[in-house]
């Protein structure tokens, strides 16, 4: 597991709300399940581009949509 070297922003109620919409709708985009192995790795992707600093919804779908990594 990578460790990271700044104080991470909590994951709040509201930021997870963004997270889960932005990675239903690339599953939808993607006719991929929530469930499946590839959401996963999504998710994880999303969560270090929130802790990166990305807060913008439409940023954070962007990223995932182009599979930009850290």
């Amino acid at each position: 597991m990578a460790l990271t070297d700044w104080p991470r922003e909590p994951l709040t109620a509201e930021t997870m709300l963004i997270l889960d919409r932005v990675l239903r709708d690339w599953c939808v985009q993607e006719d991929c399940e929530i469930e499946s192995e590839m959401a996963t790795l999504t998710a994880k992707s999303l969560v270090d581009w929130f802790e990166f600093g990305v807060r913008d919804e439409g940023e954070l779908a962007r990223v995932i949509r182009d599979q930009i990594s850290l």
